[in-house]
């Protein structure tokens, strides 16, 4: 039970939903991406472990998804062949439109920073073993460029969806 002003009634808990544990992980994610990327020159222990959180991050996504009873949020990001077939159709007839809404380029730059940053930890754990710190340190720097193009495409698609929406109209 909470209760937002002092003295007032208990109100239940609201549950959290599968969209609100997916938000809290893309943040934590994100934010240990963030501080591993930016520690790799120096702070060795806290890049360590927010490598290390990275790694148990992609565990907890990876066994939700092989867990999921049905494909549902929480399931791997994979752009399936009728949104491909949606995506082909669109772009012939408004190619800003395509880009507007939903496209199976988000997934794959998901998927692909997904098996990119499995790969930089991996090779991060080599390189604490003095193998491959040179191969860990690319791989790092590459992925830079898959997050900036991952939110480059969700960016877009939010922007787009924003200058096309209708102006509201005034009432009275």
């Amino acid at each position: 039970m909470t209760t937002d002003v002092i003295g007032a009634k208990p109100r239940p808990a609201r549950r959290l939903s599968a969209y609100d544990m997916l938000t809290a992980w893309h943040g934590l994610f994100a934010g240990a991406w963030a501080v591993a990327y930016l520690t790799g020159g120096g702070a060795m222990p806290l890049h360590r472990f927010a490598g290390y959180v990275l790694l148990g991050l992609l565990a907890v996504r990876l066994l939700v998804a092989v867990l999921a009873r049905a494909p549902g949020m929480w399931a791997l990001p994979w752009a399936d062949a009728p949104l491909w077939r949606s995506f082909r159709r669109k772009l012939g007839q408004d190619a800003v439109a395509a880009f507007a809404g939903r496209t199976p380029l988000a997934p794959l730059s998901g998927l692909a920073l997904l098996v990119a940053i499995l790969l930089v930890t991996l090779s991060g754990l080599l390189a604490d073993l003095r193998i491959a710190g040179d191969l860990h340190e690319t791989m790092a720097d590459a992925s830079l460029m898959l997050v900036l193009g991952h939110l480059a495409v969700v960016a877009s698609a939010a922007l787009l969806r924003w200058l096309r929406a209708p102006a509201p109209r005034k009432v009275g």
